[in-house]
């Protein structure tokens, strides 16, 4: 049966009872819509349910995948130790995922306790998972978990990992329901938990209007300065959801959306409507368009620190002649540079000076 439901899920704490205690029923329309989310699934009876997550253990450089016999958590951090979970995780669709995902050259990680004393933790349940699964549970718990960590990655290499749990579910006769788990913008207000941004609004806003209308063209071409202002945690979880459904049309059912604390949480169950090509080529070539579109418009001082640095890192050589498009100006007048460079958004490193120190 593979892959028979898709959910947007948000993770608010808030919202379990025991660690809102009362303050929950601000949001109640959240609430009643996590039930209604926790039914439908409920009635699917899925054997396995596939959840990506942005706060358990992540890596810059690779996508976790858990993988012990099962994996436990509680709310402590919450000041409820004693809401708690613990889930078999299915081991063999876990492994499908990671040689198919590995197979596709996307860096994944198979995630165990003896991996993680390296890093002074240990395997756990996260509130991103516990949260969305804590109103699954109130109907049905004869599931396995797959749980997954996203990291850091372009969207398009998200977006062929979702390709990968697709195949991977695929090849079993599991029935499977995906959930993405994530927040959306953090800066809807002065006193939420972030700086208030109006970009925050304007995320929420059409990044749901493009879900709800299946339109990944826009979903993939939203305004980066949108996108790194918004504040969110739930962006990059869709785009393996979407990824997963790749080959299909499909719309999107907005069950709630609110903001009342400053973070929207918005949920929204996605309906397959029939088979279709892959889009995989199409947002390549969106992506691809948008990098050339924004390297030729770029100021001359940004187009030429980006060259220098693309032709040493591509080509092994220093450029010999300026390029047309250095102006008299650069080329008169000594400054001092200042270069930072950004991986998907994400500082990587920078280094630079305020006057200039050489001829």
């Amino acid at each position: 049966m593979s892959l028979n439901g898709f959910y947007l899920l948000p993770h608010p704490p808030i919202i379990i009872p025991e660690v809102g205690k009362g303050e929950e029923k601000k949001i109640s329309k959240t609430i009643n819509s996590m039930h209604t989310a926790g039914k439908d699934i409920s009635d699917k009876k899925p054997d396995t349910i596939i959840l990506i997550t942005p706060h358990g253990t992540m890596f810059q450089d690779a996508i976790a995948l858990s993988y012990e016999d099962d994996i436990a958590g509680d709310l402590r951090n919450f000041g409820v130790p004693t809401v708690s979970m613990n889930l078999p995780i299915n081991k063999n669709l876990t492994y499908k995922i990671y040689e198919l995902a590995s197979g596709a050259n996307i860096p994944t990680v198979m995630v165990t306790d003896s991996l993680l004393k390296n890093y002074n933790t240990s395997l756990y349940l996260d509130h991103g998972a516990m949260v969305p699964l804590y109103f699954v549970n109130q109907y049905y718990k004869n599931y396995k978990l797959v749980h997954i960590t996203y990291a850091p990655f372009s969207d398009i290499d998200l977006y062929k990992f979702g390709i990968a749990i697709r195949k991977a579910a695929n090849e079993t006769n599991e029935n499977i329901v995906l959930i993405a788990s994530g927040d959306l913008s953090h800066r809807l207000k002065e006193d939420g938990p972030y700086d208030y941004s109006p970009y925050g609004e304007k995320f929420d806003t059409e990044f749901l209007k493009y879900l709800e209308k299946g339109d990944m063209s826009s979903i993939f071409s939203m305004d980066k300065k949108t996108i790194n202002n918004a504040g969110e945690c739930g962006r990059r979880s869709v785009a393996i959801l979407l990824g997963a459904l790749d080959d299909k049309k499909f719309t999107g059912t907005l069950l709630s959306y609110e903001g009342t604390f400053g973070v929207g949480y918005g949920i929204m169950k996605l309906n397959i409507i029939s088979d279709d090509a892959s889009k995989l080529d199409q947002l390549e070539a969106l992506q691809h368009a948008a990098y050339e579109k924004k390297k030729n418009q770029s100021n001359p001082y940004v187009r030429l620190a980006r060259d220098s640095l693309t032709t040493f890192l591509t080509e092994g050589k220093k450029i010999k002649q300026l390029p047309a498009y250095v102006t008299d100006e650069m080329k008169n007048n000594r400054r001092g540079v200042f270069v930072s460079l950004k991986k998907h958004g994400e500082l990587r490193g920078c280094i630079g000076t305020i006057f200039p120190t050489t001829e």
